[in-house]
């Protein structure tokens, strides 16, 4: 298998940690998807212009803590030899371990900075493979992807759109695994549930290690 092939599988894996984690705010935080940063950004605009300072502050915060992984990554991958991969992973386990002790009556915002730094991490760290550009944190690129390359295979009739295809369709299904994955133990045992997410956290640090190490500069 090329390196390639195993950056793909490390991507799957991802993918899937990214659709078991992001269901936690969905669960818990009256159906808000906690990965991106659409809706706080929205919510911002608006508490700016007619809502509570304290409010618009929590949210201004979880901006800022979104950002703040971004900034770290694009700084570490220029300035020293540090794998972000194996450091995202680290965040991700953190918050896999932090979500099933987090108070219930803590502001819902507050309970999202987690799932924001995490998410962030995460995405800013695993970007696809085989040239494809690709988020692990949601899916809305990925299905245009994955159906734009399937309508030029079907109607376009070109092959050469199948691996675009298989990628981001995988890619997908990953993702959406993880969610049902989650949901399921979600049913039985609540928020212990994210607990599990350690477990393809821990087998995606081993494909990292064994299978893709970072290329020192």
């Amino acid at each position: 298998m090329k390196k390639d092939d195993f950056d793909a599988v490390i991507h799957y894996f991802i993918a899937f940690i990214g659709g078991f984690l992001g269901l936690f705010p969905i669960l818990n935080i009256a159906f808000v998807f906690g990965s991106a940063q659409t809706a706080n950004m929205i919510e911002i605009v608006v508490l700016a212009l007619s809502g509570s300072p304290k409010t618009f502050l929590l949210h201004f915060l979880g901006a800022i803590i979104y950002l703040i992984p971004i900034f770290s990554v694009t700084l570490l991958k220029r300035r020293t030899n540090l794998d972000v991969r194996l450091m995202a992973l680290a965040a991700d386990a953190m918050t896999a371990a932090l979500i099933p002790f987090l108070p219930e009556k803590m502001p819902a915002t507050v309970a999202m900075y987690p799932t924001f730094f995490a998410m962030s991490f995460q995405w800013s760290s695993f970007s696809g493979a085989y040239g494809f550009t690709s988020s692990t944190i949601f899916s809305t690129n990925n299905l245009k992807q994955c159906f734009s390359a399937l309508t030029e295979i079907v109607f376009n009739k070109d092959k050469g759109f199948c691996l675009k295809a298989k990628f981001f369709g995988l890619t997908l299904i990953s993702f959406h695994i993880g969610v049902a994955s989650c949901f399921i133990l979600w049913k039985q045992i609540g928020n212990y549930s994210f607990l599990f997410a350690l477990l393809p956290i821990i087998a995606a640090a081993f494909f990292v290690l064994k299978f893709s190490p970072l290329e020192k500069k």
